[in-house]
Formats: structure tokens, C-alpha cells, sequence
């Protein structure tokens, strides 16, 4: 799944890289995602609703050029960046 279909699901899920090397220059980050609470969680991260919606409110706010471009940035970098964007807008 793509950074983009991930936030826009429902509920807690859990999410891991599906290739630990990064995508050529432009192609998008593929993640592995599960429901939480299911099987072994080594190596897999914790995504609540709350981040997801905050998440999918900054994703929402982007103009459709840079919506494409949100899917190509890794996961870790694009909830840094909605943290940031939600502490700026205070």
C-alpha cells in the first residue's frame, strides 16, 4: 500500500516498509499493513487514527502536484512533517 491509501483507512493498524531498499527517484514507498493486534509485532510500527487523521488533513491542504509527491517520501519523514505543520499552525 501507498502512504497515501494507508491514511485514508479506518482504526489502528500496523505498517512496515515493504523493501528496506528505497524506490528509484520518483516511484513511490510500498508499505506492508495489518490489523493491530494480530500476530508478531517485531518490526512493525503502530499508526493510531489520530495520526492518521491529522495526517490525512495536511494531505488534504497539499495541492494535487504535491499530492503525488506525498506518497514518494518515506513514512517516518511524512508523519515528522505533519507533526511539524500541526505544531506550526497553533
Amino acid at each position: 500500500m501507498k502512504a497515501s491509501e494507508i491514511i485514508k483507512s479506518e482504526g489502528l493498524v500496523l505498517l512496515r516498509e515493504r523493501n528496506k531498499v528505497s524506490p528509484d527517484k520518483g516511484q513511490p514507498w510500498e508499505y506492508d499493513v495489518k490489523e493491530a493486534f494480530t500476530g508478531k509485532k517485531t518490526g512493525w510500527i503502530y499508526l493510531d487514527a489520530f495520526t492518521k487523521s491529522a495526517m490525512l488533513t495536511v494531505y488534504n491542504a497539499l495541492p494535487p502536484d504535491r499530492q503525488k509527491i506525498y506518497d514518494t517520501i518515506p513514512f517516518m519523514r511524512l508523519v515528522d512533517f505533519t507533526w511539524k505543520v500541526v505544531k506550526a499552525s497553533k
